[in-house]
C-alpha cells in the first residue's frame, strides 16, 4: 500500500509558485533580454554655403530620405564640422574657413542629432569667441558634445548620454593640421589625439559608463587605405577599454576592423555636407546595438552624398548601387579579416559575448 504525501498550498504560496516559474522560463527561453540602445553614427556635417539658406525655410531639410534612422536611433551622433556662431573672426589663414548661422541649431534637433564630435580642422576656423558661442547654443538645444573647449581639460571631457538605463561616453580626438586649433591648459580648442591622453580619458570614462565610443578626425582628404597611426590610436582606445571606434575627414569611406571586444569604421566619409565635390559620392551610416555587455551587432549602410544627383539629402542606397558601395567596403576591410554578411542594403556584423 502507497502512502500519498500532500501539501496544501495557500494562496500566497502559489502566487510565489508562479513567479518562480514565469522567471525560470524567461531566463530559459531568453524572454528577458539585456536592454539595447540603437546608435547611429555618420560622418563629417557641414550645413553653410549653398544649403545653409534652405534651412531657414525648412530645418529639416537634409532628412527627407532618412526619417527610419532619425526615428528608430536612440543616440545619433555626427561631426560638426563648423562652428555655428555670428561672432569672432578668422584665426589661421586657410584655403577653406566654415561658420554657419545660429538658426541651422534647428536642423541638428530636426534630424535628431544628441550628440557631437567637435574636435576637427573647422570648429576653431573663427576662433575661441565662435566656438564659445557655438558650445553655449548646442547646450542651450541640449545637444551633447565633446572634443573642443574652453581648454585642454574641457575638450578632453567625455559626454556621456543615458538611455534605457544604460551610459554611453563619448570622447573625440583631433589628429588633423592646423595645430593652432588643439587645445592647451590655457587655451581654447580640440582635444589632441595623443595616445597618454586617450589611454587615460577612456579608461577614465569607463569608470563613468557602461560604454566608451571614441570618435577620430583623421587620415587624408580622398585617402580610402587607412594609415599605420590610425590603427595604432583606435587600438589604443580599444586597449585601454573603449567598445567602439569612429573616424573621418578623408570624405571617403574606409575599411573596417574587428579588434578584441571592439569596433574600428576608420571613415564613415561624409554625412550632411554642404560641397558639390564630384570626388565624394559614398558614405556610410553606421547602426550599433549596444547592450550593458558591449556592442551586440553593426550595420553599415551606404549612402549617396553626391550633391549633384541628392541636393544636400543624402539617400540610402539600393540595389546595384548599394551592392557596389558594400562590395567596396568589404575589400577595404579584407586586410584586417573582416568579414561582413552583406544583406540586401546593408553590411552587418554580430557579435557574441
Amino acid at each position: 500500500m502507497r502512502t500519498r504525501l500532500s501539501f496544501p498550498l495557500r494562496p500566497g504560496s502559489l502566487c510565489f509558485l508562479l513567479f518562480f516559474c514565469l522567471v525560470v522560463a524567461g531566463t530559459v527561453f531568453g524572454e528577458n533580454p539585456e536592454p539595447e540602445v540603437v546608435l547611429t553614427l555618420a560622418g563629417d556635417l557641414y550645413l553653410g554655403g549653398a544649403l545653409e539658406p534652405l534651412l531657414a525655410s525648412d530645418p529639416a531639410y537634409p532628412f527627407l530620405h532618412l526619417q527610419e534612422f532619425c526615428q528608430t536611433s536612440d543616440v545619433f551622433f555626427a561631426n560638426l564640422e563648423t562652428p555655428i556662431a555670428t561672432r569672432g573672426e578668422i584665426y589661421v589663414e586657410k584655403t577653406f574657413t566654415f561658420r554657419c548661422r545660429p538658426h541651422v541649431v534647428q536642423t541638428l534637433t530636426a534630424g535628431g542629432l544628441n550628440i557631437l564630435s567637435l574636435a576637427n580642422n573647422h570648429i576653431m576656423d573663427y576662433g575661441p569667441e565662435a566656438l564659445t558661442e557655438t558650445i553655449a547654443l548646442l547646450n542651450e538645444h541640449q545637444i551633447a558634445h565633446t572634443g573642443a573647449g574652453l581648454n585642454l581639460a574641457a575638450a578632453r571631457t567625455p559626454a556621456i548620454i543615458e538611455k534605457k538605463g544604460i551610459k554611453v561616453a563619448f570622447l573625440a580626438y583631433n589628429n588633423t593640421y592646423p595645430l593652432e586649433f588643439n587645445a592647451t591648459t590655457n587655451r581654447p580648442g580640440t582635444a589632441p589625439g595623443e595616445t597618454r591622453y586617450i589611454t587615460a580619458d577612456v579608461k577614465e570614462a569607463c569608470r563613468l559608463a557602461d560604454l566608451v565610443v571614441v570618435s577620430f578626425h583623421w587620415s587624408s582628404e580622398l585617402l580610402k587605405e587607412r594609415k599605420a597611426y590610425q590603427a595604432t590610436l583606435a587600438k589604443a582606445a580599444i586597449n585601454a577599454g573603449a567598445h567602439l571606434v569612429i573616424g573621418h575627414h578623408p570624405h571617403v569611406i574606409q575599411g573596417v576592423e574587428v579588434y578584441k571586444h571592439g569596433l574600428i569604421a576608420y571613415s564613415l566619409g561624409n554625412f550632411i555636407f554642404a560641397s558639390y565635390s564630384k570626388r565624394v559620392q559614398d558614405g556610410l551610416i553606421l547602426q550599433v546595438r549596444l547592450t550593458p555587455s558591449g556592442i551586440k551587432s553593426a550595420a553599415f549602410y551606404p549612402i549617396n552624398i553626391n550633391n549633384h544627383q541628392v541636393h544636400f539629402r543624402p539617400k540610402p542606397l539600393k540595389n546595384t548601387e548599394a551592392e557596389r558601395v558594400l562590395q567596396e567596403l568589404q575589400t577595404l576591410s579584407a586586410p584586417f579579416n573582416t568579414s561582413f554578411e552583406i544583406l540586401n542594403d546593408h553590411a552587418l556584423l554580430t557579435f557574441s559575448h
